[in-house]
C-alpha cells in the first residue's frame, strides 16, 4: 500500500468529516457540540458525533463551493491502482480577501451552538489579526483544517497534507499561517512553523503560528 493525495471531492465530505469528527474529539468539537446535553435523556454521545459529521460535511462542501482547495491523503493498492480509503485531508485558502460566502449549503442540526461557534470564529479572527495585523492571514497561504484519522497517526500524512499547501506558498513566493491544537504543534513545530502565540479559546489551549519562506528555502 502507498499514500498518495488527490484533490477532494464532495462526495470525499461524510468520509473527511467523520475524520475531523474524530481528530477533534477532544479539542473543539465540545465547544461546538457541548456535551452537557448528555445530561438531557434525549441526546446520546452518538447524537452529537453524528450531528458533528453532518454538520462538517456541509461545512466542506461549502467551503469547496467557495473555492477553497482541499486535499485527502488515500491508501492505495500499488499492484492495482485502486484507492481503499481516506487517512487524512488538508482544507486551505489562498491568499486574498475573503470570497463571497456560499449561502444554504451549511446544515446545522439542533445540537449545533451556533453562537459558540461564532464565538470561536471571532477569538480566531482576533487573534490572527494581532498576531500578522490587520489584513489577518490575508497574505499567507492559510490551513483552515488539517485532521488525520487518530488510527493512522505516525505514517507521516499529516507532514504530506502540510507539505502540499507549503509547496504552494513556496511556488507563490509566500508565507503560510495556522492555528493549532495542543496535539498538532510538535508536527507543524518540525514543519517549520514558529509558535507566535498559545492563547484560551474558551478552555481549549490554541497556538498561532507562522511558517517563514526566508526561513525555510530549499
Amino acid at each position: 500500500m502507498t499514500i498518495t493525495l488527490r484533490p477532494a471531492t464532495e462526495a470525499d465530505a461524510p468520509s473527511i468529516a467523520r475524520i475531523a469528527t474524530a481528530a477533534f474529539a477532544d479539542s473543539l468539537s465540545p465547544l461546538i457540540f457541548p456535551r452537557s446535553q448528555l445530561a438531557t435523556a434525549t441526546v446520546t454521545e452518538a447524537d452529537l458525533t453524528a450531528d458533528e459529521v453532518t454538520w462538517r460535511t456541509s461545512m466542506y462542501i461549502k467551503r469547496m463551493r467557495e473555492g477553497k482547495p482541499c486535499v485527502v491523503a488515500v491508501e492505495v493498492d500499488e499492484s492495482t491502482g485502486e484507492e481503499k480509503e481516506i487517512l487524512g485531508s488538508a482544507h486551505w485558502q489562498k491568499p486574498g480577501p475573503e470570497g463571497p460566502e456560499v449561502l444554504g449549503v451549511e446544515v446545522r442540526p439542533a445540537t449545533y451552538d451556533k453562537d459558540m461557534f461564532a464565538k470561536v470564529v471571532e477569538r480566531f479572527t482576533t487573534k490572527d489579526k494581532e498576531t500578522l495585523g490587520p489584513r489577518g492571514h490575508e497574505d499567507y497561504w492559510y490551513a483552515i483544517l488539517i485532521s488525520v484519522d487518530p488510527k493512522q497517526h505516525r505514517r507521516g500524512i499529516g507532514r504530506k497534507l502540510l507539505n502540499w499547501g507549503l509547496a504552494h506558498a513556496r511556488k507563490e513566493g509566500r508565507d503560510a499561517y495556522l492555528t493549532a491544537t495542543d496535539a498538532g504543534v510538535p508536527l507543524y513545530e518540525v514543519c517549520g512553523f514558529e509558535s507566535m502565540e498559545t492563547y484560551d479559546c474558551y478552555g481549549v489551549p490554541l497556538t498561532s503560528m507562522v511558517w517563514r519562506l526566508d526561513k525555510n528555502r530549499q
